[in-house]
């Protein structure tokens, strides 16, 4: 009996010696398990953050670009009623066919040409639809110039609410969401002349 007691204990030994091998490895694979977990919903917590972050400050971009566009539609329209405004008055000027010399009118020309040139995006599978080789076969009337003159401005006038936009963009982008102030001035258009 002695043997098999002996046998015994020493099965019984080796059994809890497995048995808490194995729930030594158990408790390991647990532990790395935890510690995996933490790390994923610590990155899904940062990810969440990034992504808020990106959708407040789309949110914020379309605002401002919303404004800017309204802002530049309001300028478009008063150019345009200015400009009808000046047909009429023009119409009855006597010296409006007067031409300007063609040495200014061209002068004027080639610069408009070349803004629009250097405005254009190249490609080369289009043609470019800025050629200036084709030249405007009458000359330029002062009322034809003062006529450009509201429309430039106008568009000028776009150009820097566009600007100003993009500042307050990028003003925005540098605070954290939390400390955003009103966005833009409400009414950036210039009045009319």
């Amino acid at each position: 009996m002695n043997r098999i007691t002996a046998i015994a204990s020493i099965a019984a030994v080796v059994v809890i010696a497995v048995l808490a091998a194995l729930l030594a490895f158990a408790k390991a694979d647990l532990s790395t398990a935890e510690s995996d977990n933490r790390v994923l919903k610590s990155d899904n917590a940062l990810q969440g953050q990034v992504i808020a972050t990106q959708a407040f400050n789309v949110n914020r971009f379309n605002q401002v670009a919303q404004l800017a566009a309204s802002a530049n539609a309001v300028v478009a329209g008063d150019a345009e009623k200015t400009v009808i405004e000046y047909r009429e008055i023009l119409r009855r000027e006597k010296t409006c066919d007067l031409p300007v010399p063609a040495d200014v009118a061209r002068g004027l020309l080639e610069y408009t040409y070349r803004l629009r040139a250097s405005a254009m995006h190249a490609d080369p599978g289009q043609p470019d639809t800025a050629d200036d080789s084709a030249a405007a076969t009458s000359g330029l009337t002062y009322c034809q110039a003062v006529l450009w003159i509201r429309p430039l401005l106008a568009t000028i006038d776009q150009g820097n609410n566009n600007f100003a936009g993009i500042r307050d963009i990028e003003s925005l982008r540098q605070q954290p969401p939390s400390k955003v102030t009103p966005l833009m001035k409400q009414n950036r258009k210039t009045e009319a002349p």
